[in-house]
């Protein structure tokens, strides 16, 4: 039983790390660089609101999961590729903060991805995006 537990575990840390680098990389062979940018501020706007909104305990992430699984799928439903892109950032960043430091690498790779066109923002504007202001 708890073999299986662990295999489970490590299992999961593998795919969080495989995955975040491949939906980046997706989003940049499939979407125009002005999509890339709202990608980003949409992920960094939607971590900054999380971190502010749930609680970094396990009941506190499980309910950041379930909240950003329901924005997944909505987004889904609405064929909005910039806001599905961002909330499987957002899922694969708060399922890694909760692994703990074996999924460093996920999250250094979303990280460096925002970091990258955090510049595009300094100016102030915001790009346009149908989510609801949070």
């Amino acid at each position: 039983m708890f073999g299986f537990s662990a295999w489970k575990r490590n299992s999961d840390i593998r795919r969080l790390n495989k995955d975040a680098p491949l939906i980046i990389e997706y989003a940049r062979q499939t979407t125009r660089p002005d999509r890339m940018r709202e990608i980003a501020h949409l992920t960094a706007r939607h971590l900054e609101r999380s971190h502010k909104i749930f609680e970094h305990t396990p009941i506190g992430l499980k309910r950041a999961i379930l909240e950003y699984r329901r924005l997944h799928n909505e987004a889904r439903r609405q064929y909005d590729s910039v806001s599905l892109s961002a909330f499987t950032l957002v899922l694969i960043y708060v399922r890694a903060e909760g692994m703990g430091e074996d999924c460093r690498p996920a999250l250094d790779t979303i990280d460096a991805f925002i970091a990258e066109w955090k510049h595009t923002l300094s100016d102030g504007t915001e790009p346009e995006t149908n989510q609801p202001p949070t």
